[in-house]
């Protein structure tokens, strides 16, 4: 892969739109990947971690897919190839896990959308590494957001477009997994060449 492309930190993104596009593209295949819950009590454990990767309809496709593009935009520069793919891995499997143990009413789930959130948290907490303000208004706004949605529930409007309940449950732990994997970024901000440069001269 070209370097420069993965220095841009859009490599990741792209690697994973693709395959979010592709699985889509293969409606039998799927059947195979997304969260159910009765399979995955069946033994098929793998849907914790694949099921991310469905969607409903193109529309849903489409909502996702503007997310991911959206976080490039705001945390490209923090993108690194395998750190991205392995937190984006972390993320899903915690988040599918989550769901599974402590939102039983969830049967089936399929999305990127608790995923992505966890992305923006993790993406806010290096910036709050890299000393930009802007780190913690999304990190708090993330939030503030899911602690809204848990309370007053999703926007009918995305429901209506997504064809299926918003899975409001997958956002809350997908943030809760962002957070959770996300800080030990801020511990390795404070090494001792970290605290001397920050030093006025």
């Amino acid at each position: 892969m070209h370097l420069a492309l993965i220095r841009s930190g859009i490599a990741g993104p792209l690697i994973l739109l693709a395959v979010i596009v592709l699985v889509a593209a293969m409606p039998a295949a799927e059947t195979w990947l997304v969260y159910n819950r009765a399979l995955i009590d069946g033994g098929e454990v793998w849907r914790l971690l694949t099921g991310h990767l469905t969607h409903t309809n193109s529309e849903h496709l489409l909502l996702n897919t503007a997310g991911l593009v959206l976080l490039w935009i705001l945390h490209g520069q923090h993108y690194r190839l395998w750190p991205f793919f392995g937190m984006t891995a972390l993320l899903c499997l915690v988040t599918g896990v989550a769901l599974y143990l402590f939102s039983p009413g969830t049967e089936i789930y399929l999305g990127l959308s608790g995923v992505l959130h966890g992305l923006i948290i993790w993406g806010g907490l290096l910036d709050i590494r890299a000393r930009w303000r802007t780190g913690y208004l999304l990190v708090a706004g993330t939030w503030i957001k899911v602690g809204l949605e848990q309370w007053f529930g999703a926007s009918a409007d995305t429901a209506g477009m997504i064809g299926a309940e918003v899975a409001i449950d997958a956002h809350l732990w997908g943030t809760a997994a962002g957070m959770l994997l996300g800080l030990p970024a801020l511990e390795r901000r404070a090494g001792p060449a970290n605290k001397e440069v920050s030093q006025p001269s």
